[in-house]
């Protein structure tokens, strides 16, 4: 009787979380399990798919495409992680030592604020500014460096560098405040320890600062790789991964095979291993969370 009566008290509860599983399991797990099966299928969206094992992976193998796609994609990820953890780092860093409580406060608040303006809005002001006869070309004129005015999207050998290098300065207010609450987590006595052995301004940074952060260097690496992946807005945007091929990266190619060429069978084959990948950096963080905790 005790166990029918805990089961009736705990219904309510189960009935309050089961409309909210019904949509977990409906927007974000069926579209997983559709892009398993559809990976194994010559798929155009319109007729009935049909079973063509792996072909749609060996396929992958030989995609010039997907190849420069992949390679534009690791470039991507390296510049992106060094982006997001230098610069964060070396404000909160900044902040920190602020000693006004005060001002604290208020330089985390306007670095926090540009949170507010959509993604999509930057993206479009950088386009703008990296026009023929945009801001950044006329600035260079201005101050005599016209000789450095670049096609900075219309060419292929930089223009992947300039989709990746937009948002300067890369301050993200998300890694900041990650890498300024581990700067707070550090005890007192360990800072007057360092003190008292010269560990001082650059110092205590490498030596104190650097090493008691790892486990917020370790998520925001493991976050910026995972977030470099997904990232299709600014190359759909701003190039359409043009010139050629040269800002490609693999969800791109994903997505125009997918809705441009009609082989949805390809697209989704190629979303199953990015998937996977993603999946492994997933459990990765998660692990490393868990060990931190």
């Amino acid at each position: 009787m005790k166990i029918i009566d805990k089961f009736k008290g705990s219904l309510t509860g189960y009935a309050f979380i089961l409309p909210t599983f019904i949509f977990l399991i409906w927007f974000m797990y069926f579209p997983v399990y559709q892009a398993l099966s559809g990976a194994f299928t010559n798929w155009d969206g319109f007729n009935p798919p049909q079973f063509i094992g792996l072909d749609n992976f060996e396929r992958m193998l030989t995609d010039e495409v997907l190849s420069q796609s992949t390679v534009n994609a690791l470039i991507w990820i390296v510049f992106s992680i060094a982006l997001a953890v230098i610069p964060p780092f070396l404000v909160a860093e900044l902040i920190f030592h602020v000693k006004n409580l005060r001002a604290q406060y208020i330089y985390r608040t306007l670095f926090v604020v540009p949170i507010v303006i959509p993604g999509i809005v930057t993206v479009l002001l950088w386009r703008f500014l990296y026009e023929g006869d945009g801001a950044i070309n006329r600035i260079l004129e201005m101050i005599g460096l016209g000789s450095l005015q670049q096609l900075w999207l219309g060419d292929p050998n930089i223009a992947l560098y300039s989709i990746i290098l937009m948002g300067f300065p890369w301050i993200s207010a998300f890694n900041m405040l990650i890498f300024y609450s581990g700067l707070q987590g550090i005890p007192q006595e360990v800072i007057e320890a360092a003190k008292l052995e010269g560990a001082t301004g650059w110092k205590r940074v490498f030596k104190l600062d650097i090493p008691l952060s790892f486990p917020q260097f370790r998520l925001i690496v493991i976050l910026s790789l995972i977030g470099s992946l997904q990232n299709i807005i600014p190359p759909l945007i701003m190039t359409n991964g043009g010139p050629g091929y040269s800002t490609y990266v693999p969800i791109l190619h994903m997505y125009n095979v997918s809705t441009v060429n009609g082989e949805f069978g390809y697209g989704m084959a190629i979303a199953l291993v990015m998937f996977i990948i993603i999946l492994l950096f997933t459990i990765l963080n998660m692990k490393l969370i868990k060990s931190e905790s």
